[in-house]
């Protein structure tokens, strides 16, 4: 099976304290009914700060789509190429030795896609096999770990080098008012992650992927998602997005441990994306957890907030470098998105 043999993130300069946050909010919404509901809302996220490609007048300012979408494919493209050279360059494996690309983003559109503008930029091989995944949203840097596994257990002396990269930042426009808007810009910073994921030949070292799985839900497309407008990209997010996932949540990871002949009980690490404090409450809910069973995925919101598609692997990253991991542990790695469906990975040391 696959193996994750490094990773890598990066994050903009630009750092926004919630309190700056909140204030610049409060200005926006002094006339919209409820405003003064926002001040709870940014105080019990769970985020302390975030980091965005841009200082925070550039957010305020009212740009079009088109330039903050051209300004999201620059600063995505910079992002990415930071994050996949940190990767390359910890793993001692040259940009020549990949074989795919999987690049997951939800929050821009480029075409020819940010891979395919990433491939003379890290001096990837012309013939290198490009998978570009849009649509996934939180779900799809978990996704992407997963069709990486698909595609090296056919191809088990190749490589494959995963990014996720997001620039939340992008959407945000001084035009939506709406609660949902809000509850947005409460949680979503920028940020990016790679990952170098090696077929089971390479004899690569770290995790290796002991099962992978993926759901999708009947009846949930209004749950998540984006709502497509000449002024960009507005977020779309249900009030039953929490009591979902407290409820759907366990029976879907039983059934997928089941298959892999595992229980919740073998788990040794959570690796979750955290969606916001109530999404981390609800799977806490659902699973039963100990407490301090997710305080990576607590401790990534509060330092860098939601990240859409890269935040699991955020949380991924600090596991691996922050944990005690002996051999015989177990992690299960997952994540919701629009659809509404979960990504999930067991990683075995």
């Amino acid at each position: 099976m696959a193996q994750i043999e490094s990773m890598a993130t990066a994050l903009p300069p630009h750092v926004v304290p919630q309190s700056v946050a909140r204030a610049a909010y409060s200005l926006l919404f002094a006339r919209t009914p409820g405003a003064s509901r926002l001040k709870d809302l940014f105080d019990h996220s769970g985020v302390e700060r975030r980091h965005f490609s841009f200082p925070p007048t550039y957010y305020l300012s009212g740009k079009s789509f088109d330039r903050r979408n051209d300004d999201w494919v620059e600063k995505g493209l910079e992002l990415s190429e930071k994050a996949a050279r940190a990767c390359l360059e910890r793993a001692g494996v040259e940009p020549g030795q990949i074989d795919h690309l999987i690049l997951a983003t939800t929050t821009g559109l480029a075409t020819p896609s940010l891979d395919a503008l990433l491939v003379p930029r890290l001096g990837l091989r012309p013939g290198v096999r490009r998978w570009p995944l849009f649509g996934l949203g939180c779900a799809g840097g978990a996704g992407a770990l997963v069709r990486a596994d698909e595609v090296l257990r056919g191809h088990p002396d190749q490589r494959a080098l995963v990014i996720s990269v997001e620039l939340c930042g992008q959407n945000f426009t001084p035009k939506a008012t709406d609660p949902v808007d809000a509850v947005g810009g409460a949680l979503f910073g920028d940020g990016s992650a790679a990952v170098l994921v090696a077929g089971e030949g390479a004899g690569a070292p770290g995790p290796r992927v002991a099962a992978t799985g993926s759901v999708l839900f009947e009846d949930s497309k209004h749950i998540m998602g984006w709502r497509f407008t000449s002024d960009g990209m507005r977020l779309v997010l249900s009030k039953e997005v929490t009591a979902l996932v407290r409820k759907k949540f366990r029976p879907v990871a039983e059934e997928f441990l089941a298959a892999n002949q595992l229980g919740l009980g073998d788990i040794t690490h959570w690796i979750l994306h955290p969606g916001g404090r109530a999404i981390i409450e609800a799977y806490e809910g659902a699973l039963g957890l100990a407490d301090g069973a997710l305080s990576w995925a607590r401790s990534s919101l509060a330092k860098v907030g939601n990240l859409s598609s890269a935040s699991v692997l955020f949380v991924l990253e600090d596991v691996l470098q922050g944990a005690s991991l002996k051999e015989g542990d177990r992690a299960f790695l997952a994540a919701p998105g629009p659809g509404f469906g979960v990504e999930m990975m067991v990683l075995a040391w």
